[in-house]
């Protein structure tokens, strides 16, 4: 009886911790797509002419740049979700 006891204990505490990583998941890409849409509006504003209608002509330095920013800010998020508190 103990052991099916602990085992439905391990059952609630696992399910509790998928869902909060499901909820958190969720909270973290919505926070990163964010951050990285806001840079490239932040990037688009600073470049001189409209970077969406740079990259759409085949600038492909345009494009370079703004895969470059999105890939960074990308990095840069994901390593803040990874590191210890």
């Amino acid at each position: 009886m103990e052991l099916i006891v602990r085992m439905i204990t391990l059952q609630v505490l696992l399910a509790a911790n998928i869902e909060t990583g499901i909820l958190g998941t969720l909270l973290y890409s919505a926070i990163g797509i964010a951050m990285a849409v806001l840079a490239y509006k932040i990037l688009d504003w600073v470049t001189p002419g409209k970077l969406t209608e740079k990259i759409f002509e085949g600038n492909i330095a345009a494009s370079i740049l703004a895969g470059a920013l999105i890939l960074g800010i990308c990095l840069i998020i994901a390593a803040v979700i990874h590191s210890p508190n």
